[in-house]
């Protein structure tokens, strides 16, 4: 059988109706899709799983069990020693400038503030919400402990600047207020049992409400729970209450009926 010249081929016919296989978009490498993935702002990228994850319960189920495994790493590990921090920047404040006059202490301020600053930075950035309790719970016992060491600084001039300045220490009070926030009511609960509540409470005594008004802020989420528990007790005792009147207005005998109601006599000296 002889071969046909004029029988057009496969890869003609599809040239021809703009369906060949050169026209298809190529596949976008992986490395250049990570890429694109990590520059899309977090809101975007947790919109798109969550849409994704709603057409595919594949999906979703990939997603709860990433979460369950990243906790329970969490849970495994050990809770963030802060300690350091806070002996650093005691000495930062304590030792490091002794030797120098005032003046020069003075002109070193800036620098003292930018240490005290990259300490609570990086604390802050180690205790974030995902972690565990008794991570967040040093983070805010350190914080605590570096505006003590603020407070009760030796070299009077640095003291004075810091606290006349109140910037640190008002960062310090936003830090640890998110900390408070952050927590749950038994986590807070937690917090005051172990006594740590009480310390805090203590920096009130070593400044002016002027020199950290922050301060207050930070009380007030602790204090909150407290009024809470005391509404609820107020709100159970008026139940209580209004279902003792109610059962005894239920159980209370009938009034006599005028009309056989009996008239007591009194003597004489039954009136006097």
């Amino acid at each position: 059988m002889s071969h046909n010249p004029s029988k057009r081929t496969f890869d003609s016919f599809t040239e021809a109706n703009g369906s060949s296989s050169s026209s298809k978009k190529p596949r976008i490498d992986s490395t250049t899709l990570l890429n694109t993935i990590r520059a899309l702002p977090i809101e975007i990228t947790q919109a798109i799983l969550h849409e994704f994850s709603q057409q595919d319960t594949r999906i979703a189920d990939r997603i709860q069990s990433i979460y369950a495994s990243h906790l329970a790493k969490l849970a495994a590990q050990p809770p963030t020693n802060f300690d350091h921090y806070s002996k650093d920047c005691w000495y930062t404040l304590n030792k490091k400038y002794a030797r120098l006059r005032p003046s020069q202490q003075y002109g070193m301020i800036g620098d003292i503030m930018g240490e005290l600053s990259d300490a609570r930075t990086a604390i802050m950035e180690e205790a974030g919400p995902e972690t565990m309790f008794e991570t967040r719970r040093n983070a805010l016992e350190v914080l605590r402990k570096i505006c003590k060491s603020i407070m009760l600084c030796d070299e009077q001039q640095i003291r004075h600047e810091l606290m006349k300045d109140g910037m640190v220490l008002g960062e310090f009070a936003e830090s640890m207020t998110e900390l408070a926030n952050g927590m749950t009511k038994e986590e807070r609960e937690k917090y005051k049992d172990e006594g740590l509540y009480e310390k805090l409470v203590e920096l009130q005594g070593e400044c002016e409400s002027i020199d950290m008004e922050g301060l207050a802020d930070v009380y007030a989420i602790f204090d909150d729970e407290d009024e809470d528990d005391d509404e609820e007790e107020e709100e159970d005792a008026e139940d209580d209450e209004g279902g003792i009147a109610s059962l005894e207005a239920t159980s209370a005998p009938l009034a006599p009926d005028p009309a056989t109601k009996r008239t007591k006599v009194f003597s004489v000296g039954e009136l006097s």
